[in-house]
Parts: structure tokens; C-alpha cells; sequence
């Protein structure tokens, strides 16, 4: 996935000796040192749910929402997790604006299946009448520059962005007992397990 991230264009016969050269003498194109680690800075959104990740000349901004809808049949009582990329053409030549790529597709297919395996989103709470109404959350990733490293500054990202994220606490109320009261002032961290 990586790979196919990474390459975007062929390397020349010059470019790919320069590399090699760098290697064999302990550096990498960017300056570091084979074993150095590139410079991790994650800033938080004034809004809740909201995180910017640098990973060294990576950027991406992460941001979540969320809002009540009807649960899938088969799993009544979960709520559910959805991941959208986009890739800013500013971050890298090779991103086209409009719809989403290939490679942006398939980030967002790898941030959604490691959420997921990791169970790093408590989905039974986001429930709030079974089989009737749960919390849709959101995670929206923008590439903003793509200095390489994308799967983990769009991971950080999104689990940065979810670590900050309050949905709003509801009850039910009125006559029947059914209707749901969204409680706007009064919200409640996500149930992040795994962290």
C-alpha cells in the first residue's frame, strides 16, 4: 500500500544510484541517519475532533463529526465508523483535484480496516435506540502535503482527531418515551478502547 502510495513516477537511472549512494554511506535523501525518526508534531483544532499532524514534511489535517441515523440491519446495535480522504493537489503533483483517486481510496481503506481490527472505536456505545438510532462518526483526512509516510500521518491523525472529538450526550423523552433529545451543552467523549 505504501509502495503504491510512494510511487508515483519511475525513478531515473541518475536518482536511483544517488540513493543508493546515500544509503551505503548511512543517509537518507532527506538528511537523516538510517535509524533517525522523522520529527512528529500533532497540534490540536480549537474545534473538538479536530488534529493537524506533521510527520516530518507530511501533513494532514483530520476531523470528526457525527449525527444520528438508522443502524445497518445486521448489526442493530452498533453505530458506525466511516473514513473519507483528500488529497490536496498542492500536496504532491501527482494528486488531481475532484474525485478521489486510487491511492486516496486506498489510504482511507487502510485507516478504516486498522480502526476497525484494532476496535479502537467502542461502536456498541454509539448506540442509542437498538435497531432505530445510532452515531454515525466521521473521520474526514486531508492530505495537505505529502513528504512521504502517509498511512502513519493519516493514522495519527484520525486517531488524534477522534481522541478530541465529544459527540453530544442524548436521552429519550417526550410522550411515547421514543423521542430521542440531543443535548447540544452537555457532550461526552468518544469510548476509545485499545489506546
Amino acid at each position: 500500500m505504501e509502495q503504491r502510495l510512494a510511487n508515483t513516477w519511475r525513478l531515473t537511472v541518475n536518482e536511483k544510484k544517488f540513493i543508493e549512494t546515500a544509503l551505503l554511506s548511512g543517509l537518507r535523501t532527506d538528511g537523516r541517519n538510517l535509524y533517525d525518526y522523522r520529527k512528529l508534531t500533532i497540534n490540536f483544532g480549537r474545534e473538538d475532533g479536530s488534529a493537524e499532524v506533521h510527520l516530518g514534511q507530511t501533513r494532514v489535517m483530520g476531523f470528526v463529526t457525527s449525527q444520528l441515523v438508522q443502524p445497518y440491519r445486521d448489526r442493530p446495535n452498533e453505530g458506525t465508523l466511516s473514513i473519507f480522504t483528500e488529497f490536496s493537489p498542492m500536496a504532491d503533483p501527482s494528486f488531481e483535484p475532484g474525485r478521489p483517486g486510487e491511492s486516496a481510496v486506498e489510504l482511507g481503506r487502510v485507516i478504516d480496516r486498522g480502526l476497525r481490527e484494532s476496535r479502537a472505536v467502542d461502536t456498541e456505545s454509539l448506540c442509542v435506540i437498538a435497531g432505530k438510532l445510532v452515531w454515525a462518526i466521521r473521520i474526514d483526512l486531508h492530505i495537505l502535503d505529502n513528504g512521504g509516510n502517509l498511512v502513519d500521518a493519516a493514522n495519527i491523525a484520525a486517531l488524534a482527531a477522534l481522541s478530541t472529538f465529544r459527540r453530544p450526550e442524548c436521552s429519550l423523552g417526550g410522550e411515547d418515551g421514543q423521542e430521542v433529545i440531543v443535548h447540544p451543552p452537555e457532550v461526552s467523549f468518544l469510548d476509545l478502547l485499545y489506546l
